[in-house]
């Protein structure tokens, strides 16, 4: 005949307490291990299957890829075969997040059993914009997609050959506003301006020698503040425009050229 022992209600007390100390002590392990990266799998745990935990870090590292940028361009077109639907949707949402919403224009032809493939049209500002852009969306539609990078390079504006004559405006008796004719003329000036970035500006303003000095000299620097100002609002730097001291006019016997401003360049 068996026997069994039975415990008095003292030593079930101290079986719980043991326990409850190797339960602790369990928990505690299990904490360092998963710390260490030797605990329980995500595949294990939480019932997050491993492709789903492989996504999450796909997902990370498209983000992170996403957060590269470059300097403002024109728009992207999107061209190419791929094999179904998801798979253009996957590129074209790639795409939307990194260009923005109004600069993809969608080309992609959805053809099944056709290789992945995306040509990049567009046109960048320079050869290493056009480049980072290929190896990026080399690097975010992933192996199975080729890219066909025929991105565009700006061509950079052709600078004027021969600096433009000096032009002269000319100013009523009193005034400091430029008309319609003398700002078709300042216009020639800025265009050689703008394709030639080292070239400055000069402006010279004249007053008569009768009168107040003072104040002569006064309205010829208005007059060529009036210049100036037309200059820097077609997008001159101010360290571009040179100011001389106005100059008197003497001999000439004409009043007009007494009123006027000569706008050259070095």
């Amino acid at each position: 005949m068996s026997r069994i022992n039975e415990r008095s209600p003292a030593n079930w007390r101290a079986f719980d307490s043991a326990s409850g100390w190797v339960a602790v002590l369990l928990a505690l392990l299990l904490i360092i291990l998963w710390m260490l990266g030797r605990g329980p799998s995500a595949s294990g745990c939480c019932g997050m299957p491993a492709a789903a935990t492989s996504a999450a870090t796909s997902a990370a590292a498209t983000g992170a890829a996403g957060g590269l940028t470059w300097g403002a361009d024109g728009k992207v077109t999107l061209s190419g075969n791929v094999k179904d639907e998801a798979t253009k949707k996957a590129i074209l949402d790639a795409a939307t997040a990194r260009y923005g919403a109004g600069n993809v224009i969608d080309q992609l032809t959805v053809s099944a059993g056709a290789a992945n493939k995306v040509v990049l049209n567009g046109v960048v500002t320079s050869e290493d914009e056009r480049k980072a852009r290929g190896d990026w969306a080399a690097t975010l539609y992933g192996p199975g997609v080729s890219i066909d990078n025929l991105l565009q390079v700006k061509a950079p504006d052709a600078a004027v050959a021969g600096k433009p004559p000096t032009v002269k405006i000319y100013f009523d008796t009193g005034k400091v506003d430029i008309d319609a004719k003398d700002r078709d003329a300042i216009a020639n000036v800025l265009g050689y301006l703008k394709a030639n970035a080292n070239a400055k500006a000069v402006l010279s303003g004249f007053h008569d020698p009768r009168g107040d000095k003072a104040k002569n000299e006064q309205l010829a620097k208005d007059r060529a503040k009036s210049v100036r100002d037309v200059l820097r609002s077609a997008g001159i730097d101010e360290s571009r425009i040179d100011m001389r001291k106005p100059q008197e006019t003497t001999g000439s016997g004409d009043n007009s050229e007494a009123r006027r401003v000569e706008l050259s360049v070095e």
